[in-house]
């Protein structure tokens, strides 16, 4: 990914979309957990990708690439929520997760289980922690929070759905 940013950097368009293409399926989870419906998500992702090819050369740093790009994605998605005025329980659809239950036995749910309990900034730490293997370092960069204050969230967030688990399985 690295070669590919600096050619993008230095205005190789086949780079710089090589690298949306890598990308884009992140793009469509995260964006998807703010937004409401496909036509939404898709603008704000390709939004996202002409913003970030305008200012590409910005970028001080190349490994920080993916956690830039996501940054912009959410002020973008954040942009359009508060646009459309979005209502809470139609925010989120199927970002399909596999779950082990306590007794071991795989289930499949959906993260809209997890999401229509949670605030959009929680529902995006889940997913940037556990679905797409961010750091908390790398979470608070794109949120705008301290390395500690994300751990803290999460932790509270992982108590959280661990009790809706519990009452879901009814332990």
């Amino acid at each position: 990914m690295e070669d590919l940013i600096k050619k993008a950097k230095s205005g190789d368009k086949l780079a710089f979309t090589e690298l949306m293409l890598q990308m884009q399926d992140e793009l469509y989870k995260i964006a998807k957990i703010r937004l409401k419906n496909d036509d939404d998500v898709f603008d704000v992702i390709q939004d996202t990708m002409l913003s970030a090819y305008k200012s590409l050369k910005k970028l001080k740093h190349n490994e920080y690439f993916k956690t830039w790009i996501i940054k912009i994605l959410i002020n973008e998605c954040n942009k359009i929520y508060k646009m459309k005025k979005y209502k809470r329980e139609d925010s989120c659809e199927t970002v399909g997760s596999t779950l082990v239950s306590p007794d071991k036995t795989e289930e499949q749910i959906n993260f809209k289980f997890i999401c229509d309990k949670l605030s959009e900034e929680d529902g995006t730490i889940i997913l940037l922690y556990y679905m797409e293997k961010y750091t908390d370092r790398e979470i608070g960069e794109i949120l705008n929070m301290k390395e500690n204050t994300v751990r803290t969230k999460r932790n509270r967030i992982k108590n959280k759905i661990k009790k809706f688990y519990e009452e879901y399985w009814r332990i």
